[in-house]
């Protein structure tokens, strides 16, 4: 029944957003306000670069910050990521750009007279702890009862999106797309295979909370212990961009019958 209502919300959520993602294509763009949008844009009281308008695309400032298309229709900018977020304008000239937040912040920008491009220049960031977004094997042995085990973990990136949209302290909102994993577990005995399966993050559907579920990358796999009740991986379920993670051990029975521990 849970996995029924989760289906049933995320189809109502990707209808509404597919509808109003059609009805802004069909409405017609002000050109005009776009072109004065172009350029580097930076906060009235901190002086600091906001973002970057190029074409069709706002930049924002800092290291990897993601960039995002937008339109200009009537008195609301919309970024088009995965979601369709909007801001209604309050003021727009050459040189002034004012809007009103996500948090209902009046936010006040004025255009830049100096280009400022280095806040803008992607700088190389290590990747979060237990986030793993590109094909990954390991390979560990562990001896029981004198029988030498070998368990296997393949790590593989899939094409399910994952989109995580954080809020600034101006109440902008920057998306950023992270792709979840299908991970391949298996178990050998010498040559003779013992478990093999296909694990995603669906597996935990009734230990995690639907929403936080949809928010989820099922990011990291090990191959931990062997001992009377079975082979043992620790599974690592992540939000993206913040503290939030679940352990869980996976049990596989003698007889292949698996077991999850919270």
């Amino acid at each position: 029944m849970n996995f029924i209502k989760y289906i049933s919300c995320l189809v109502l959520v990707l209808f509404c957003a597919c509808q109003k993602g059609t009805r802004l294509q069909n409405m017609p763009e002000d050109k005009v306000a776009k072109e004065l949008l172009q350029g580097v844009w930076l906060n009235d009281s901190s002086e600091m670069a906001v973002f970057q308008v190029v074409g069709d695309t706002i930049r924002y400032a800092g290291p990897n910050a993601p960039s995002v298309l937008f339109k200009i229709i009537r008195d609301s900018i919309y970024l088009l990521g995965d979601d369709t977020l909007s801001y209604k304008i309050v003021r727009q000239g050459e040189n002034t750009f004012w809007i009103n937040t996500a948090t209902d912040i009046l936010m006040k920008l004025h255009r830049s007279d100096e280009e400022d491009q280095l806040a803008f220049i992607p700088q190389n960031e290590p990747v979060p702890v237990n986030l793993i977004q590109e094909y990954v094997e390991k390979d560990s042995v562990i001896v029981y009862n004198n029988i030498r085990y070998r368990g296997y973990v393949f790590i593989n990136p899939s094409r399910y999106k994952v989109v995580r949209t954080i809020y600034d302290e101006n109440g902008i909102g920057l998306e950023n797309t992270y792709y979840d994993n299908i991970i391949h577990i298996c178990v050998y005995n010498g040559t003779e295979e013992l478990y093999a399966r296909d694990i995603s993050k669906n597996l935990f559907i009734d230990y995690v909370d639907a929403q936080e579920l949809a928010l989820s990358i099922l990011s990291d796999m090990d191959f931990v212990d062997v001992n009377a009740d079975g082979y043992h991986y620790r599974a690592v379920l992540t939000i993206p961009e913040s503290a939030a993670y679940h352990y869980f051990n996976l049990i596989i029975s003698p007889r292949g019958v698996l077991k999850i521990q919270a």
